[in-house]
């Protein structure tokens, strides 16, 4: 069976598709037709600037969720999880839902081709409806920035490139980006533009001083309350490195527990809290 949507679906356009919602995500205009001037007559200025606004924070909304589906509660992200029945944390309700109910407002029709076949016509929503004696009706630009933000959405599920979509980790950037390959390993320090790549760098060296620390910080809970104040054991600090020293591939001095103090006891009291 034909779909008719105005596009062409060989490879060849593709990434014409894909680069076009990437760049309705990075704040690009013209997502509907409020901006054309037979339409835009029928609203105030400061209407469609509100649709421009609901529809890109809408559907940001969406692909961060869709992003956020392919990741554990570590935040290790796996790409090829991606899927629209996962309701990560901070959302409460699934995107097939989402999807669902927008299909039923706006069911795609079957049209009779001159050839006799049956094609399915799925076109995006219109600016404006027809009510029962026959009136047009232009709907409200919010509720037109929103159900035009959810086809967006639903167009980008449709491109091989859905789980290449992704959102820079750099605070100071947050951009939206496709990645050449899709990524079958898992990525656990997050992901950077091309042009943050450098503090991509910075961050996961950063990640591994933190998480480097943590494992030395833990070899030293584990002996932490093995010491014993007598002459035999010596000064706490010094005994607590000589123990890390046989477990660990570095060179653990007692002046890195001492500097470290506050983190053991508190790891420690962890423990023994999660033993309660």
């Amino acid at each position: 069976m034909d779909i008719l949507d105005g596009k062409r679906h060989d490879k060849a356009v593709q990434p014409f598709h894909l680069g076009r919602i990437v760049n309705f995500l990075n704040g690009g205009k013209h997502w509907g037709w409020l901006s054309e001037a037979e339409t835009a007559k029928h609203y105030q200025p400061e209407q469609v600037k509100q649709a421009d606004i609901l529809f890109t924070k809408r559907l940001r909304a969406l692909v961060d969720q869709w992003i956020g589906s392919g990741k554990d509660r570590e935040g290790i992200e796996s790409p090829l999880n991606r899927n629209v029945n996962a309701v990560p944390t901070g959302y409460t309700q699934p995107l097939f839902d989402v999807l669902s109910a927008w299909l039923n407002r706006n069911m795609p029709t079957p049209a009779l081709m001159r050839s006799g076949k049956i094609a399915i016509i799925a076109q995006p929503p219109k600016d404006r409806t027809t009510d029962e004696h026959g009136l047009v009706k232009f709907r409200d630009p919010e509720e037109y920035g929103n159900e035009c933000a959810i086809f967006h959405f639903k167009e980008l599920l449709d491109t091989p490139g859905a789980h290449r979509v992704g959102r820079c980790n750099n605070p100071k950037c947050r951009r939206y980006y496709v990645r050449r390959r899709l990524r079958k390993a898992e990525i656990k320090r997050g992901t950077y533009c091309g042009n943050c790549t450098a503090a991509g760098s910075v961050e996961r060296m950063k990640r591994s001083r933190e998480a480097r620390k943590q494992r030395l910080v833990s070899l030293a809970a584990d002996r932490w309350d093995d010491w014993k104040q007598t002459r035999r054991y010596g000064e706490k600090a010094d005994w607590v490195a000589r123990q890390m020293n046989k477990l660990s591939d570095r060179a653990i001095t007692a002046k890195w527990v001492t500097r470290n103090r506050l983190a053991i006891e508190a790891e420690v009291e962890r423990r023994k809290h999660a033993k309660l």
